[in-house]
């Protein structure tokens, strides 16, 4: 059942560019896909990426960062008009039982317009649900674009103890298990050789492909490559809102794409979790140039500084957009297996990743900007930031600070679906390093944030109840509540195979 938290809560960490009003004016013409023929025809140009050699092609271009990025917007505003709608829905018959309730109207005549057969319908999302296959699709395509980001965009080098730098490995990226053939090698080679040119920088992150990116000046297509990744982990969002489709939680095989997916959450909410000093997107998103410094850095800066800007900007996008995705997955833990199970609370530990997030929220930053005229008239003032769910930096009065945006109430969320569930409370092993980390969430939980997220009140009953539960020392064993939790002598650990 859909409460009215998630509702609330539905947009957050959700990324488009050109939809910034999931619930207001539809989307322009040139952006507008009409159900039925079109929508499948631009579904039909969804394909799984299997090799980063396929990243940025013009084939890649025209799927994701156009056809696919049509799709998420018509996929988010339609979503809006469908909650704003239901939000707004009157009692025609007086309340009592077999009442029945009446949208408001134009909201539905908005969707009629569409060619939906009413008010709930929304077609983009209902067709990924309808087909696994695109799903997977979308999934693979992701960890490619993650993984093209990170290793072949930009190659760091590794140095010994002097400081002398060494020459990185080759990259190689598999998928579906092999290496990758003579042929294959040298269309890698062409890829990273655009130029026709020798690698000159042989030490530093300039020795990826970004350099040649930059030579050609093709900075604007590595903007949208990079955006394709946030853009595939919206939709996701969106989709999954629905809840995780049964194909996906078939143990026979079928949830390898979670698997890579908590996987990947994981990671995403660590990169949050990272203080700045050691996360340069982030720290780029907390301390911004004045206003004075910004005009004068973006008509000096070299290309290679462009790439490098838009690639901490997309990791920060797309890593806010996963919390919301880790949130709907955390949601549904009492619909996953062990394996996967094992996964959240085991190997990665969800619970604990979310604490970062809520001592340091990345989406709330405190900073100095300009007043004033022009000369000795200008002076500094320090205002408090907060992201909204348009990914867009909002003033907010310092009385305000404590009421919760709806990115602040993601990892509360997942929190709260996490504690409360049976298989958490369950199988869940602490020690007292897991329950002091925890316990530092209680300060957090008083009645203003309680007043606006009313769940939570069985979040702080649980941590209450943890503060007075006898744990082992940490690297002691742990205690699980359930013996059968941790009965089987052997344990099978799968990994990641997408």
């Amino acid at each position: 059942m859909t409460t009215t938290a998630q509702h609330d809560h539905r947009y957050a960490g959700i990324f488009t560019p050109t939809s910034s009003d999931p619930v207001g004016n539809a989307p322009s013409a040139s952006v507008f896909v009409s159900p039925g023929f079109e929508t499948r025809t631009l579904l039909e140009s969804i394909y799984a990426v299997s090799s980063v050699d396929e990243v940025g092609s013009d084939k890649f271009v025209e799927a994701y960062c156009v056809n696919l990025e049509r799709l998420s917007v018509q996929a988010h505003w339609t979503a809006g008009v469908v909650a704003s709608a239901q939000s707004h829905a009157v009692n025609v018959n007086g309340g009592g039982g077999g009442s029945q309730f009446s949208a408001t109207p134009g909201l539905g005549d908005v969707l009629s317009s569409l060619g939906g057969g009413g008010v709930d319908e929304e077609y983009v999302v209902e067709a990924f649900l309808e087909n696994v296959d695109r799903l997977e699709a979308l999934v693979k395509t992701m960890l490619a674009l993650e993984f093209w980001r990170e290793n072949v965009l930009f190659i760091k080098s590794r140095k010994i103890d002097s400081d002398v730098a060494i020459e990185e490995e080759e990259v190689e990226f598999e998928i579906e298990g092999g290496e990758r053939g003579e042929e294959e090698a040298d269309e890698y080679d062409d890829l990273n050789d655009v130029d026709g040119g020798e690698d000159d920088d042989v030490g530093g992150e300039a020795r990826g492909l970004a350099r040649r990116l930059a030579d050609n000046g093709n900075a604007l297509r590595a903007a949208f490559v990079l955006h394709a990744e946030t853009t595939i982990v919206s939709l996701l969002s969106l989709i999954f809102y629905k809840g995780i489709p049964a194909g996906l939680l078939d143990g026979s095989g079928g949830d390898d794409v979670l698997l890579s997916l908590v996987d990947y959450c994981a990671r995403q909410l660590i990169f949050l979790g990272t203080p700045e000093e050691s996360n340069p997107a982030l720290s780029r998103q907390k301390n911004p140039l004045l206003a004075s410094q910004l005009s004068g850095h973006l008509h000096r800066r070299p290309r290679i500084d462009e790439i490098r800007d838009s690639m901490h900007d997309s990791a920060y996008q797309t890593a806010i957009a996963s919390v919301t995705l880790a949130r709907y997955l955390c949601e549904n833990v009492n619909e996953m297996g062990p394996s996967l199970l094992s996964r959240m609370l085991e190997v990665h530990d969800f619970p604990l990743l979310m604490v970062p997030l809520v001592e340091e929220p990345p989406w709330t930053r405190r900073r100095s900007i300009e007043k004033g005229g022009k000369g000795n008239n200008v002076f500094s003032k320090t205002i408090w930031e907060k992201l909204d769910e348009h990914n867009e930096w909002k003033e907010v009065p310092t009385a305000d600070l404590l009421l919760l945006t709806k990115l602040e109430g993601q990892p509360w969320i997942a929190l709260f679906h996490l504690t409360a569930s049976k298989v958490f409370r369950e199988g869940y092993g602490l020690d007292e390093y897991r329950k002091s980390r925890l316990m530092r969430l209680r300060k957090y939980v008083h009645r203003t944030l309680v007043d606006q997220l009313p769940v939570l009140e069985e979040l702080a009953r649980y941590l209450d109840e943890l503060s007075i539960l006898g744990v082992p020392p940490s690297g002691q064993g742990v205690h699980r509540p359930s013996s059968s939790a941790s009965s089987s002598g052997l344990l099978l650990r799968r990994v990641d195979s997408v």
